[in-house]
């Protein structure tokens, strides 16, 4: 057993292993395939033409999006899982449940906004969209939908930390196989059905990715360890394998309801998504800029289908010719780098604001709660180590502090 430092304070925090790049390109990539899914979506409601080559790769890594994002931000979630409920309650629950409710106002923004322009799109009122608010704590809805599912599934992980690890992953996986390939046929896909009408996006989608958060919350430091001693000529190898694996996948797309099938291409999204990673770091500018999209995750997944749906509505109403062949796959890559880069822009603007903190009035609980402030790992910006349990952090956050769904 090492012992402490002579003159090191009691109270101070531990050093922070170097932060591995591979897990912010992996978030990087995430985020990127969220922009670039809702800006083709959200394009193809000014009528935009089709483009076959977006469809097939939005269906493609769909398997790859969303399980990546949830295991990224599981990596970094086990302090919050193992930390007094006071300290969890009044900053990282408080912030990330701040967030999704203060976000929700542009939401009902841009839907009112495009319902009333954009002829894809079904015209809702401000009354309809204030109950959606008002109902979105427990019915979550649109695109903010990540966080609502994180603070579930780091609640369920607190509340399931003495449970053995094999029977909470072996649980999960069963829930995921189940929910992925009973519940979600007849109901899955980008349109979506009955059920999640009733139910929420949130509550639809989340019960089949508790399992790659979970798993990596409770392997975090097996997962990280173990893909730093992996070669990355290994890790290349397993990109090719699925990038095989995936195309083979593809072959079964008639046979996604069955049960596994979802699965089995989830399981290997992950995998694949961090081979993809791992391998990235060989090409050192893409690394980087990615890495760099995935320290600011929470600006871009908050503001991004904004900037969006205003861009789209601007070239619906001018009758801009991007919106036709053979300029609408140019469109979409533009749009979906314009709302990124606006809203990382916007991100280093609202810096310090309750715009990305938890506002004062929050984080005056009584009690034992108030006393967590003493230690320094309680600030609650998104641009301290509390904010990266959210798989969104900053370059500020150390290696050990999380979907997802931001200097988190």
């Amino acid at each position: 057993m090492s012992l402490p430092r002579p003159h090191a304070h009691p109270r101070a925090r531990p050093p922070s292993r170097p932060r591995a790049q591979w897990v912010d390109t992996a978030k990087g990539i995430s985020i990127l395939l969220v922009v670039l899914l809702h800006t083709s979506l959200w394009l193809r409601q000014a009528d935009m033409d089709r483009i076959p080559a977006f469809s097939a790769l939005n269906t493609a890594f769909e398997d790859l999006r969303m399980p990546l994002f949830f295991a990224m931000s599981g990596l970094f979630a086990a302090k919050w899982l193992a930390a007094g409920w006071g300290d969890f309650l009044r900053t990282k629950a408080s912030l990330l449940v701040w967030v999704f409710l203060l976000w929700q106002i542009p939401v009902i923004a841009y839907r009112i906004i495009g319902g009333s322009l954009l002829p894809g799109m079904v015209h809702t009122d401000l009354g309809t969209q204030l109950e959606t608010w008002a109902w979105s704590p427990l019915r979550a809805n649109a695109e903010l939908w990540f966080l609502w599912a994180l603070v579930l599934f780091l609640l369920a992980g607190r509340l399931l930390q003495r449970v053995p690890t094999g029977w909470v992953i072996g649980s999960a996986a069963v829930l995921s196989v189940v929910w992925s390939g009973l519940v979600w046929p007849g109901s899955t896909g980008l349109e979506g059905g009955e059920l999640r009408h009733l139910v929420g996006t949130g509550l639809f989608q989340a019960p089949a990715y508790f399992l790659f958060f979970i798993a990596a919350a409770r392997g975090s430091s097996w997962v990280r360890d173990g893909v730093a001693r992996v070669p990355q000529t290994v890790w290349a190898a397993v990109a090719v394998g699925w990038l095989v694996a995936f195309a083979w996948l593809g072959l079964l797309e008639d046979q996604r309801d069955q049960p596994g099938v979802v699965f089995l291409g989830q399981v290997c999204g992950v995998l694949g998504g961090i081979a993809l990673a791992v391998s990235l770091q060989r090409i050192r500018p893409a690394a980087r800029a990615l890495a760099f999209l995935g320290r600011h995750t929470l600006e871009v997944y908050l503001s991004h289908t904004t900037i969006v749906v205003a861009l789209t509505c601007l070239l619906y109403l001018a009758g801009s010719p991007l919106l036709a062949a053979p300029w609408a796959a140019w469109t979409v890559v533009a749009v979906a780098l314009t709302a990124i880069g606006l809203g990382l822009l916007l991100g280093r603007a609202a810096r310090g604001t309750w715009l990305l903190e938890t506002p004062a009035f929050l984080r005056r609980l009584p009690g034992s709660l108030r006393r967590a402030s003493r230690s320094p790992a309680t600030s609650t910006s998104l641009y301290s180590p509390v904010a990266s349990a959210s798989g969104v952090s900053t370059p500020s956050d150390p290696q050990d502090s999380a979907v997802t769904i931001v200097r988190r």
